[in-house]
């Protein structure tokens, strides 16, 4: 193989991973943006946005302008709305979810980021986390010291990695408090579910250019040829 036919050769490859990723990541999943809902966001609405069941409590659907009962948030950077959880374990954990994803590989190692929050409103007593169950396995998210009272932490980049073990899982987030009996108010937004890396709103994990994907077969196929010479040698 010359270098011609090596370097067509590499592009169609990576023109192959690329199709590849973006198939994989056709996913059930939908609505990590939490966007949709028409009722009224400032004030505990007890609604989850389109794509999501209540699994635990009462979350809320909310927005950067929900300021009752003296909370503080701010918009993500994605914008628009987003899910606020109460944790207060352990009698009492707000959770939503997404039933049944499907198109998943078994064994294949999947990306879910998001951003997260933390506001304290009247009702508030001690920080939190997000846990996230993707089928049987869970993670915990960085914890987040509760503030002061009309001052908002920012919106917190988060970045997790699970395992497919069946074609067809369940994914859960629920509001954890780090103290058992005191209340967390925390909100959670610009949720992604999909391939290591791809996520276009993560400013910690830039997608991957197809020029890299190009690059990436030339050298494959570089160290190929040179194993065979080895073999002749």
């Amino acid at each position: 193989m010359n270098i011609a036919q090596a370097t067509k050769a590499a592009i169609f490859a990576g023109i192959l991973v690329a199709s590849a990723q973006a198939n994989a990541t056709l996913l059930s999943f939908v609505n990590g943006g939490f966007e949709g809902y028409l009722g009224d966001t400032n004030h505990h609405n007890s609604d989850v946005p389109p794509g999501w069941t209540t699994t635990g409590g009462t979350p809320d659907t909310f927005d950067g302008n929900t300021n009752f009962a003296s909370y503080t948030w701010a918009p993500s950077s994605t914008g628009g709305d987003f899910l606020h959880g109460i944790g207060s374990q352990p009698s009492w954990t707000e959770s939503a979810q997404q039933l049944a994803l499907s198109g998943l590989e078994i064994g294949k190692v999947y990306e879910i980021s998001f951003e997260q929050a933390i506001s304290r409103s009247i009702w508030s007593q001690t920080g939190g986390y997000w846990r996230i169950t993707f089928g049987t396995e869970s993670h915990d998210s960085a914890l987040m010291a509760i503030p002061d009272y009309g001052v908002f932490a920012g919106w917190q980049w988060q970045t997790m990695f699970f395992t497919a073990t069946a074609e067809s899982q369940s994914l859960t987030v629920s509001a954890m408090s780090d103290t058992d009996g005191s209340r967390a108010d925390l909100g959670i937004d610009s949720f992604y579910l999909g391939n290591p890396g791809e996520n276009p709103d993560n400013p910690d994990n830039p997608v991957p250019e197809p020029a890299s994907l190009a690059l990436l077969g030339i050298g494959a196929i570089g160290l190929a040829a040179m194993r065979r010479r080895k073999v002749r040698a």
